[in-house]
């Protein structure tokens, strides 16, 4: 988005990596540039990631840093790959200094990925405002490192207070796009032609897939057609770019119109509001797009995520009521026929969890962000 000419005011975001760290921080760049249209965007992600792709894709400036991740595993392998890892992270780092002294940004909004490390570095030593967005119950060591010299700190969960300094942190939950909130459901049902009687199931595995739900929803959703047959019941399976191949079905025993896998859903908004029950990783994007919803889910947390923050994100669901947690290591068709049977068959309980759900949702919060980045937006 480009300006007139002069000297235009500018904010950089930096996010990437998952839709989690992407998708809030769209939310609150639409709230910015609806109160400001005069001020541009630039947004700083990995260069091979989905961003790169999204994000010039809605006509917003995009720079792109190679990155690596760090293996935690102490193999001899490993070891050399992670010093390739910091090679690029502090070329990284430095091209970040030069893109902000270059753009010289009204602040730097930082939500998660390997950019986000790179440009609150830059902006710490470069004096400019650092704001981060901090999605889950445990923030990562990058988070913990860069909220210490961040002017505003924004968090969705009230254990997540003790990492930050009290007088810069601000309880405001994670921004959600107004598309998610706003979705007509009946509407929504209609235009996927979901008979009325019928529940839909929105099996999730973020844009890369989850290997544990591909291997096993399938045998699931049949395990749950075997166990009660007059259950009325579609499932909507998104498997990951190019995992399709992968996900074993079989026609002959749910029909095809019964099961129906996409790689990735696109219109997420027009599918999250015609479901019923959703199954998901355990992502602070996701779960707050749930939560705006009220919507009950089965979680299937990450076991690789970084401090285990998804476990923790999906206990904490648990503990509330709002959804069923299965860690991985207890994930079997079994487990999750069990979990699925249990919501689909009881409308009480669907109702139940879906107002625990709703209580963690906070429709609001990108606005709210928006409200205390006011005083660096204007002149």
């Amino acid at each position: 988005m480009h300006g007139t000419g002069g000297n235009p005011k500018r904010i950089l975001i930096a996010a990437g990596g998952t839709g989690g760290h992407i998708f809030p921080a769209l939310a609150v760049w639409d709230v910015i540039y609806g109160r400001h249209p005069e001020i541009e965007l630039t947004w700083l992600g990995s260069s091979h990631r989905m961003e790169s792709e999204l994000i010039p894709s809605r006509r917003i400036d995009f720079v792109g840093l190679r990155q690596t991740e760090i293996r935690r595993k102490p193999t001899p392998g490993n070891i050399l790959y992670n010093i390739r890892s910091l090679w690029y992270l502090v070329k990284s780092v430095f091209q970040s200094i030069g893109l902000v002294r270059k753009l010289r940004p009204k602040l730097v909004l930082a939500t998660g990925g390997f950019a986000a490390g790179a440009a609150g570095i830059a902006a710490r030593m470069t004096g400019t405002p650092l704001v981060i967005i901090e999605p889950n119950a445990y923030p990562g060591l990058t988070n913990r490192y860069l909220g210490k010299s961040a002017v505003k700190i924004f968090i969705a969960f009230d254990e997540t207070r003790k990492f930050f300094r009290e007088d810069r942190t601000h309880m405001v939950g994670v921004p959600v796009r107004r598309k998610i909130i706003e979705m007509d459901r009946a509407e929504a049902r209609r235009t996927l032609e979901i008979p009325e009687g019928t529940l839909l199931v929105l099996a999730l595995g973020g844009s890369q897939g989850a290997a544990g739900i591909n291997k096993n929803m399938y045998n699931a959703a049949l395990q749950v057609a075997i166990e009660n047959p007059d259950l009325a019941y579609r499932v909507v399976h998104q498997c990951g770019r190019g995992k399709k191949p992968l996900v074993r079905t079989d026609p002959n025993a749910l029909r095809a119109g019964n099961y129906r896998i996409i790689e990735f859903i696109e219109n997420m908004p027009l599918y999250l509001a015609a479901a019923d029950v959703v199954v998901s990783r355990a992502g602070a994007g996701i779960l707050s797009e749930l939560a705006c919803r009220g919507l009950p889910a089965v979680l299937i947390p990450y076991p690789h995520s970084a401090e285990n923050h998804q476990v923790t994100n999906a206990r904490s669901r648990e503990e509330a009521g709002a959804a069923i947690c299965i860690e991985e290591r207890d994930l079997s068709a079994a487990s999750l026929a069990d979990a699925l049977l249990l919501l689909l068959s009881d409308t009480n309980k669907r109702v139940a969890m879906g107002h625990g759900a709703g209580k963690f949702g906070n429709p609001d919060a990108a606005d709210r962000i928006a409200d205390l980045l006011q005083e660096f937006l204007i002149d």
